[in-house]
Formats: C-alpha cells, sequence, structure tokens
C-alpha cells in the first residue's frame, strides 16, 4: 500500500514555525513584555489606578512567564495570510494578598491594560481585547503579512508554583500552565525541567540547551499535534483550540508512534475517536485545574461536527492507506490537512514490490517513539 511518510515530512516543514519566524515572535514578545514594564512602573509612582470609582492601591511586583504551544514547539504556521500566529505569555502579579484580600481580577486586567497603554514601544498595536481569561494585543503585519496577537493570562501568586488566574467570568482559581508543559515534555521524555521557566535566571543555559535539543529532535508526537492543529486550522469554524488537540493526542496512550506518520497519524486519530466515546465526549485537563473538562462549553452541535469530522478524517486516512497509488492516497489526506499538504511531490504510482500492510490500532505505553 502507498506509504506518504515523506509527504508528511515534507508538510511537516511547511506548517512547523521556522527559526527566523520563531526569532521574530520572540522579539514583539519581549517588546511587549518592556513595555507592560515601563507602564506599570509608572502605574506604582503614580500610586493608585482609577478604576470604575475606586482608588485601588498597587503592591505586587510583575513578573512574566513563557508558556504554551511556543514552548513547547506544537505552534504552527497559520494556512492564510491574514490569519494570525498565536503566542501567550503569563503575567504574574507577585504579592502577599489572599483571593479575600486583594482586588477583583477586573482590576488586574485593567492595570495590564494601562500598562499597555502607558508603556512605549515601536510596535503599532492594532487592538488590546480585553478576554474573561487574558488580555489580547493584536498586530498586524506589513501589507497583512505576519499578522499575530499576543495573548496574556493573569495570574497573582504568593507561590509561583500555585498562581490564581484572574477569569473575569469565574473569579480567582489556581491554574498552573508550566505544569502542561512538564505533562507534555514528560510524555516526549525531552527532559524539560519547571525551573527552566520558575527559576530562569539560574538554568538559562540550560534552557538554551535543552531548546537546541528539542528542535533537533522533532518527537513525532510534536508532530502529529502539529497535523491535528493544522486539520482545524484547515477547517476552522467549530474545531477545537490547539490545547484540546494537544490533550486528544497525548492523554492516556493515544499518541500511537511508529516509522511512519501517516500511520501514527491515522491510529492515533482511531484512539482519540475510542476515547472521547469511552468519556462521554469529555476532555479532562490533565494539569491543574484537573479534570477541567475543555468541551464543558461546547453544545451538542459542536460535539457532533466534531465527531462527524473526525470520523470523516479516519475514514479517508484509511482509505489512503490501502491505496496503492501514493497520489491517489495523498489526494485523501489533502482532503483534511488541506492545500498546504504536498500532493505535488506524490509519485502518480502503483507501489510493487514495496508494499505495507497497515498495522492494527494497539493502545500501549510503550508505542511513544521519538
Amino acid at each position: 500500500m502507498a506509504n506518504t511518510h515523506n509527504l508528511f515530512e515534507e508538510y511537516n516543514r511547511e506548517i512547523k514555525l521556522d527559526g527566523d519566524r520563531r526569532g521574530l515572535l520572540k522579539v514583539r514578545r519581549d517588546d511587549l513584555r518592556s513595555r507592560i514594564k515601563g507602564g506599570f512602573r509608572e502605574l506604582k509612582q503614580e500610586k493608585q489606578l482609577l478604576l470604575e470609582g475606586l482608588n485601588i492601591t498597587i503592591e505586587e511586583e510583575m513578573e512574566f512567564q513563557s508558556q504554551g504551544s511556543y514552548v513547547m514547539d506544537t505552534i504552527i504556521n497559520p494556512s492564510r495570510k491574514e490569519d494570525e500566529y498565536d503566542i501567550d505569555d503569563g503575567v504574574y502579579f507577585m504579592g502577599s494578598r489572599d483571593r479575600y484580600s486583594r482586588p477583583d481580577p477586573e482590576a488586574f486586567h485593567e492595570f495590564v491594560i494601562q500598562s499597555i497603554k502607558k508603556g512605549e514601544s515601536k510596535n503599532t498595536i492594532e487592538e488590546i481585547e480585553d478576554r474573561s481569561t487574558c488580555v489580547r494585543v493584536k498586530y498586524k503585519g506589513v501589507n497583512g503579512d505576519f499578522n499575530y496577537h499576543v495573548d496574556l493570562p493573569i495570574y497573582y501568586a504568593i507561590n509561583v508554583k500555585e498562581p490564581d488566574l484572574a477569569d473575569t467570568k469565574d473569579g480567582w482559581y489556581t491554574s498552573n500552565p508550566i505544569e502542561f508543559i512538564v505533562w507534555f515534555e514528560d510524555l516526549v521524555q525531552s527532559g524539560f525541567k519547571a525551573e527552566f521557566i520558575l527559576e530562569s535566571k539560574f538554568f538559562e543555559e540550560e534552557y538554551k540547551e535543552w531548546l537546541n535539543d528539542r528542535r533537533k529532535a522533532d518527537h513525532q508526537l510534536r508532530r502529529i499535534v502539529r497535523y491535528l492543529k493544522a486539520w482545524g486550522d484547515h477547517l476552522k469554524g467549530d474545531m477545537p483550540p490547539g490545547v484540546v488537540m494537544t490533550i486528544l493526542a497525548g492523554s492516556d496512550s493515544n499518541f500511537a508512534g511508529g516509522d511512519r506518520d501517516d500511520v501514527a497519524l491515522r491510529d492515533t486519530l482511531v484512539n482519540i475517536k475510542n476515547w472521547l466515546e469511552l468519556n462521554g465526549f469529555k476532555c479532562p485537563r490533565p494539569t491543574t485545574p484537573k479534570g477541567e473538562d475543555l468541551f464543558r462549553g461546547y453544545s451538542d452541535e459542536k460535539k457532533e461536527y466534531f465527531r462527524n469530522v473526525l470520523n470523516s478524517f479516519i475514514t479517508s486516512a484509511n482509505q489512503a492507506l490501502e491505496n496503492p497509488n501514493q497520489k491517489d492516497a495523498s489526494l485523501k489526506w489533502q482532503k483534511h490537512l488541506g492545500s498546504r499538504f504536498p500532493t505535488h511531490l506524490a509519485k502518480d504510482e502503483i507501489e510493487g514490490a514495496k508494499t505495507y500492510l497497515a498495522s492494527p490500532v494497539i493502545k500501549s505505553n510503550n508505542s511513544r517513539s521519538a
């Protein structure tokens, strides 16, 4: 049967964030950090911030912690020029006030917004959007190219390992995004330590070395997560966000590693389908707040939509793996992964002696491979 692993290798190169754009996003993120810090210093010098008629004193210090797909290297290039790169950067208010004596989450969101407005930067902000779990800062590139936004989830931390998220809808609750990075990096056995971020000034060189080794290895699970995200990027609409795709791929041995990415992706999709059915179509968060169902806010219609597109993807994946013609097989993959999947590189011929029988789906804790 047709082996399309080489096409997936090319597809991964197309969707993976390259070093140049990664570096540019880091520069832009650091510039926003400097802008916020500068504005925050001004607010602290003014002693008080007028918020909805209340004078609120700022006592806390501010820190930043990297998080999300940028750190885990599962971030992808968006498929459309007008779409945005998405990076997350945690803003931490370090203080000693408990949940009952500190201001409400809305105040800390406003602190960050006012800090952005007061701070100076050469990069022009298109929009500042106050969302329930973060402040989103949107930028537009030259001629609409390289659009991106930075999501700033805001935390209050007496202990940096147990921060409270400032959620303007649900209030304060413990949420530790670094735990999620540790969970994922443990799956790929990359050697990541929480201290790389929590105590960055002491582990700077070790962290740089880890980043270099991680990118060279490019573990298959990272690639599978990118493929799932690219699937969602292609379909848009009601597809789950990247954090859900990451949990679906990594939870309870759903990831089925192997020598070929096409077979690994098909088997992982089947495992995800079975796992969702077994769990009543829930996606429990594996880290704090542990057990939170990330499908909780999904309507029955949205769940049914995802169930249908997942089944459709599995059907096409099986057809692709059974088809002896690589060109025909590649078209099955492209249907779900979008025009960036390189069908133009596929051989329009039937494989002869080098046939491949697709492996059965086997769930095993020993199936993770680099």
